[in-house]
This record gives structure tokens, sequence and C-alpha cells, in this order.
């Protein structure tokens, strides 16, 4: 079902979501580049006692404001985004525990938003294939060259895909050939960034090992061994680096990039799933008082 919101300056979003009757939690999602909601149906599905909502991020295929659609990735917005987006998923669900959920680019966004002043309440934090860093990683002529164009020339557009692989095709995201084939036709799909927008996407990456030990909450991450993007090693390196206390690290050497999406879709969600239920109290509360451990 669609779920309706606004931004704290009043801007009217859409969210997908699948509320639950019980009292587990809630489950906040955020897709990666190019990406939707609508790609973590699997997840829903897969945990059925919790409420499940997922945003369409700003600057992406579904952003309703068309004219900002691959321009600028503004990673205060994103974190205001978030901000109010778990604010309004709150007040559907008082009281009960929320765990932010992030993929690929997404992870990183939830990683930095969990890593600010407060970690927002957030019960748990999922990253599945954070980008940490790339496979090549971009030489610092290139990130500079690129900055500089993207700030001379604002709306001229490249492929992301270019810096990972050399190609402007995006290499292969799953086993599951229909499904990666049916990407390119997704509302969703977008080809090609700003120069600034990949920019800014390259300090995020970079940032990332600067903000993990900044990170507190219970984590589980998850990585591919034939991720396109990320090394499982560059993944390892970076979750040692987390503040957390409480952190898990799952590798699925066969599997790619998009995790629940691929062949094996049910390990992954099976172990999701285990790890929420695991840091979920099992003794009776009042009702609408769940929290976790």
């Amino acid at each position: 079902m669609r779920f309706e919101w606004k931004t704290c300056d009043g801007e009217g979003r859409e969210a997908l979501a699948w509320p639950r009757a019980g009292r587990r939690g809630v489950v906040a999602c955020i897709h990666g580049l190019s990406g939707c909601a609508e790609q973590f149906a699997p997840v829903a599905e897969a945990l059925a006692e919790h409420s499940v909502y997922a945003l369409e991020l700003r600057g992406q295929g579904l952003d309703p404001v068309v004219d900002r659609r691959a321009m600028v990735l503004d990673l205060e917005a994103q974190h205001r985004d978030i901000a109010d987006f778990l604010v309004a998923i709150r007040s559907q669900h008082p009281g009960e525990p929320v765990t932010l959920m992030g993929e690929s680019m997404g992870a990183l966004l939830a990683a930095s938003f969990a890593a600010s002043p407060g970690g927002h309440g957030l019960a748990t934090l999922i990253l599945s294939v954070p980008v940490v860093q790339l496979i090549q990683p971009v030489p610092a002529w290139l990130r500079a060259a690129v900055r500089l164009i993207g700030r001379m020339a604002p709306r001229l557009k490249f492929y992301p895909s270019w810096f990972v692989s050399g190609e402007t095709v995006t290499p292969p995201l799953t086993r599951d050939r229909a499904y990666q084939d049916g990407l390119r036709a997704r509302p969703s799909h977008i080809k090609v960034f700003t120069l600034k927008f990949l920019s800014e996407l390259g300090d995020l990456i970079s940032d990332s090992l600067s903000i993990a030990p900044n990170v507190s909450q219970p984590v589980l991450v998850l990585a591919a061994g034939h991720d396109c993007f990320v090394k499982v090693q560059q993944i390892e390196r970076w979750f040692e680096r987390l503040g957390s206390r409480d952190k898990t690290l799952k590798i699925y050497p066969d599997a790619y990039h998009l995790l629940w999406h691929d062949f094996d879709r049910d390990l992954v969600l099976a172990d999701v799933s285990g790890w929420l239920e695991a840091r979920r109290v099992r003794d009776p509360l009042p009702a609408g008082q769940h929290r976790l451990t």
C-alpha cells in the first residue's frame, strides 16, 4: 500500500508500506542508486511479523520533483528526509522499535544517518552490501576533475558504471537474468547522473571510513562474494571499524549485489529475520511497549 508523509518543509511524499498488526517492530528501508522502494518487497514478505516501510529517495527515478532526479545527492537533505520519514512512521507505530535498513548507496546513507549525533533512537541497523569502497578506486586526479567539471557544467551527465568497470553498461547485479533485464525497463531506472551527483556520491563513499566508529547501534552487515562494486575484503575492513558492540557480518560467497533478488535470497532473508528475532525481548511487556536488548 502507499504511505503518504511530509517533509519538515511541507513537501508531500509517498512511500511503500507493508503494515502489520503484530508488535515485533518496524523496519524502515532505503534503496540504492537508481533503485526504488518496490525492491524491498521480498524483505517485507520475509519479515511477516514486522511492519516494513520503504521510501523513494530524493534525486532518484521516482522522486516526485522530476527536475531533481539525477541532479544532486545532497547528503544533508537526505538526512532530513530520513528523519522526517521516521517521524511519520513512529506516529503510526508508537512505542515500537525501529530498524533502519539500507541497500548499497542506501546502506551508506543509513550508516551516515545512524552515526550522526544521537543516533535518532534507532534500535538496530541492517546494511546490505554497503559500497564503502570501489573495487577499482577512482584516482585522486580524476575525482578532482569530476568535481571541477561538475561545478562548471552542473547539468552535464555521465554513466556511473564507467567509474566501476570502464564501461557505460551496468555490470551484472544478480544471477537472475530476468530480473536484471527488467531493471532497465523500470520507471525508476536512471542511466546517467550529473558529475556533481557522482562527485557527492564519491565523497559519501570516501567518508564511510571516518563515520564507521560513530555507528553504535547493533548492526548486521551483509556482503556478496561476486559484488560488482565492492570487494568482501573492503567491507570486512570497514566492518572492523564500526563502533557497535553488537555487530554481525554475513558473507554470501556465491551471491551478487542485489542480495534479495539473487539466488541466495531465501538464506539471506532468513538470516535477517533470525538476527532481528535474536534481538527482540521475549518476555511479555505491556501492549505496545516492546523494546530491544
